[in-house]
């Protein structure tokens, strides 16, 4: 846990898998047009920022092929209302747009993206408050 403290501290997103690596679902799968991708969701654990927003990489694998891992990334806002790309990889604007919303046409991701962010909050509350004792 060292490693999400020192995160915390310069807040920069923790992944999910990391503060809860006994999940049985760690990533997300989605497949898009023949195309497999993993989603990794990172979260800002600072327990006192509103910010709102799931940092999503999409990783785009080749489990057939001896090809390197094409990925973008995106931070998404937990509202619904629109992302903003970090990281386009090799991946057009346009390929992005339709990726992100096959990937978030499901309400129900959205909420359990929403359960996460607040899991990934009490958490740092947890570990923050096991540091001050």
């Amino acid at each position: 846990m060292h490693a999400v403290l020192t995160n915390i501290a310069k807040g920069i997103t923790v992944c999910y898998s990391e503060a809860f690596p006994d999940q049985n679902e760690d990533y997300f799968h989605l497949f898009y047009i023949g195309k497999l991708f993993i989603v990794a969701d990172s979260y800002c654990m600072n327990p006192d920022c509103k910010c709102q927003e799931v940092v999503l990489n999409f990783v785009q694998t080749y489990p057939r092929e001896d090809r390197k891992a094409d990925s973008f990334m995106i931070r998404f806002k937990l509202n619904g209302s629109g992302y903003r790309i970090h990281d386009r990889g090799k991946f057009t604007r346009r390929e992005i747009k339709a990726i992100v919303m096959h990937f978030t046409a499901d309400d129900m991701l959205l909420e359990l993206l929403n359960v996460r962010y607040k899991e990934m909050k009490e958490k740092a509350k947890e570990i923050l408050s096991e540091v001050r004792t």
